[in-house]
């Protein structure tokens, strides 16, 4: 890496939610290999949460590196209107079975796949006659994205998006149900606001940057239930839960349920390069189907169905089908039950919650504390970026079992410290 260039671009570069009058440093990388991120001056860090929870098998792992250096050579984009390749049209069938779902839409992020199924939304009900079906229903602690339609459908009473709630598309805002009055009210506002709702977004199981909330499968079976009772579409956003991260291929598996629409990210190409799809139902998919172009989904972004990007996502399918990842994962998961529990005697723990591959301890703090925990993290060779009031772990899912307890032993010395 060539020094200056990162002093170059230092006087230019805009950072993703950081303040730049006073943020700290930025840690200089000179290369990735497995759960490690190597540093210019030396240090070794443990990448405790999959560079934000997408490097499913590693850094640099060499079945997806060998495919890409194979695709860059032979085809690296091509516009998917009027052209097909082989690496984009092999992942569309194979996501749509790995997924159980019908139909494949491709987008470059997570956000976009949300705004893809926003629109497939509303058109489905247009295309049958219902126009006023307009309105989205989402949860309280709820995260789909930062562009505006994604952001409409945030929690902006509490979120880092509420100084733009204004601004932004009038959708509703509920909490998340959790008993059976709970459910009573949810139902009764289906109910009546029925003819306007267009679908319900939820994050299966876990809101994750929302702050790691965790809710039961039951819970989820019931929304699910209540919703296809009222014509109202289920939109399962599974960016961050999908691929196993939950215990299950997705965490909507953990129900008897499918959903209408779905939308997967991050690990989709193993966190190598952006890609993210949005995936329906071919009941969805033909209300769109007509003579008239009037009917058809208008939407197209440039690199959609990028052939680099589903070659890696191809690489990365190879390894989910080829090897046991829900065994690996259920070995994370008794590694942080295991080790977690302890945590719950210090004095500003308030919670610890596990599920499959993400262990969550939820802590008293504040900002100023969070911004110290992280650079104590970095100081003992573990990247674990705490937020809110949480501090998450999120590794790879191939993690070894050894680097799985240097992160533990290491955050537990933090807050030995910390909570002393």
């Amino acid at each position: 890496m060539n020094n200056s260039d990162i002093k170059l671009g230092a006087e230019h570069i805009w950072l993703p939610y950081t303040q730049m009058l006073n943020h700290a440093p930025q840690l200089e990388v000179i290369k990735t290999k497995g759960s490690k991120i190597y540093l210019k001056n030396g240090k070794i860090l443990i990448d405790g949460i999959s560079s934000w929870w997408a490097v499913a098998h590693g850094y640099n792992h060499p079945h997806i590196i060998k495919n890409l250096i194979k695709q860059a050579k032979k085809l690296p984009h091509i516009m998917l209107a009027g052209f097909a390749n082989d690496a984009t049209y092999q992942l569309t069938h194979r996501l749509a079975k790995f997924c159980e779902m019908d139909k494949v839409f491709f987008s470059d992020s997570g956000s976009t796949a949300i705004e893809v199924a926003m629109k497939m939304a509303w058109q489905y009900h247009f295309n049958c006659g219902s126009f006023n079906k307009k309105t989205f229903v989402s949860f309280k602690n709820s995260y789909h994205g930062d562009t505006t339609g994604a952001m409409s459908l945030a929690d902006l009473q509490n979120g880092m998006h509420q100084k733009f709630a204004n601004l932004l598309l009038q959708n509703f805002c509920l909490d998340l149900p959790k008993n059976l009055e709970d459910f009573e009210f949810f139902e009764n506002f289906l109910k009546e606001k029925n003819l306007e709702i267009a679908g319900i977004f939820i994050e299966p199981i876990v809101q994750c940057a929302g702050g790691m909330k965790f809710h039961s499968p039951q819970i989820l079976e019931k929304i699910f239930e209540i919703s296809k009772k009222y014509n109202i579409l289920t939109i399962v956003d599974e960016c961050a839960t999908g691929f196993y991260r939950t215990g299950k291929k997705f965490a909507f598996k953990h129900t008897k349920y499918h959903p209408d629409i779905l939308t997967v990210g991050k690990a989709l190409t193993g966190g190598v390069v952006g890609l993210s799809a949005t995936l329906t139902s071919n009941k969805i998919f033909e209300k769109f189907l007509d003579n008239s172009l009037d009917k058809a989904l208008m939407h197209g972004p440039t690199f959609m169905g990028n052939a680099l990007a589903c070659a890696c996502a191809n690489a990365s399918l190879d390894l989910f089908e080829n090897q046991n990842y829900q065994e690996k994962v259920e070995k994370i998961e008794k590694i942080l039950q295991k080790n977690l529990k302890k945590f719950e005697k210090f004095e500003k723990v308030k919670e610890v919650r596990i599920i499959g591959a993400i262990g969550v301890i939820e802590i008293e703090t504040n900002w100023e504390e969070i911004k110290i925990l992280r650079q104590k993290f970095i100081e003992k060779g573990v990247f674990l970026r705490p937020f809110g009031n949480v501090i998450y772990i999120m590794p790879p899912l191939n993690i070894s079992d050894k680097d799985l307890k240097i992160i533990l032993k290491t955050t537990y010395e933090v807050l030995s410290g910390d909570c002393s």
